[in-house]
């Protein structure tokens, strides 16, 4: 599923709880930028953890149109996509 900033990749997987990978795309230049958009989706799956299904492993890839981004545009977007999955 894509959406603005963000697209999400979903499989099963045999494990009880659900495990999820961040990537950036290569074209944010800069590691200090990837690494805040990072630290940004981490701190938005702590907070809304229900979110993610149990037993699915999740590969996120952030690619924003312009950065800084900000948090609550990033947030309400992945909570909506959560949701399709």
């Amino acid at each position: 599923m894509r959406g603005v900033s963000l697209s999400i990749g979903a499989m099963r997987n045999q494990a009880e709880g659900a495990r999820v990978g961040l990537r950036t795309r290569r074209g944010i230049k800069g590691a200090t930028v990837r690494n805040r958009l990072k630290r940004q989706v981490r701190g938005i799956l702590a907070r809304h953890a229900a979110v993610v299904p149990p037993g699915m492993d999740l590969v996120i890839v952030i690619h924003p149109k312009a950065t800084p981004t900000v948090t609550q545009q990033l947030e309400a977007e992945l909570l909506s996509l959560c949701k399709k999955i």
